[in-house]
């Protein structure tokens, strides 16, 4: 099966550089709405859109925001999926200083190398438990996905990288660790294909910064 991921359009957070991973979330912001309505036509240049079977989104009111034009288009209403979330920013949530920012990152890009077991301050999570919480929505889409079909999601920045880096790069010969420092961009769109049992492969990273 393809997995399309998409990640959120942009919003006030974003700009402010602020740790915006709790619930419900910043809204889009104007720009970020006029990026998640041009997502339709993006996925259709790339003959994405189309192939779309289901369609799987993170609780969060930026992400659902973003899927929405592609819920209009398709005539499909998205299956609503915890296990999309971002990575929890614990103690260091909606902060925007240089240190906090720093330990986010550095301790997620660690995860994306492999390296698990360290945990942000105050998040009930590890490494090894977002990246599984993640796992579990993707084997829930398979399971429901046909071999051929395409599904989309949308969900947030940093746990695109995760799964990726973890699960998808390597498949595709790309390097977990670039992975990890290309982030995508806000209504970005990327492709895997493969599957829970045979494994994944990256195709596409961010329309076009890296293809197999």
């Amino acid at each position: 099966m393809k997995l399309v991921l998409v990640r959120h359009a942009r919003t006030i957070a974003n700009t402010m550089g602020a740790l915006d991973t709790g619930f419900p979330g910043q809204g889009l912001d104007e720009r970020g709405l006029a990026q998640a309505q041009s997502l339709v036509e993006r996925l259709s240049a790339r003959g994405h859109l189309e192939a779309i079977s289901s369609l799987w989104v993170s609780p969060i009111l930026r992400a659902r925001q973003t899927m929405a034009p592609v819920e209009a288009a398709t005539g499909m209403s998205a299956t609503i999926c915890a296990g999309l979330r971002e990575v929890l920013a614990g103690d260091l949530e909606m902060n925007t200083d240089v240190r906090s920012m720093a330990c986010y990152r550095d301790t997620t890009r660690s995860w994306m190398i492999g390296r698990m077991a360290c945990r942000i301050p105050g998040s009930p999570e590890d490494g090894a438990d977002t990246l599984e919480r993640f796992d579990g929505v993707v084997r829930r889409i398979a399971a429901a996905t046909d071999p051929g079909a395409t599904a989309m999601l949308v969900a947030h920045g940093t746990i695109l990288r995760l799964w990726t880096a973890i699960r998808a790069a390597p498949g595709g010969g790309a390097d977990p660790a670039w992975i990890a420092n290309h982030p995508m961009s806000n209504a970005g769109i990327s492709l895997a294909e493969g599957s829970p049992e045979a494994g994944w492969r990256l195709v596409d990273w961010n329309e076009g910064d890296w293809t197999v």
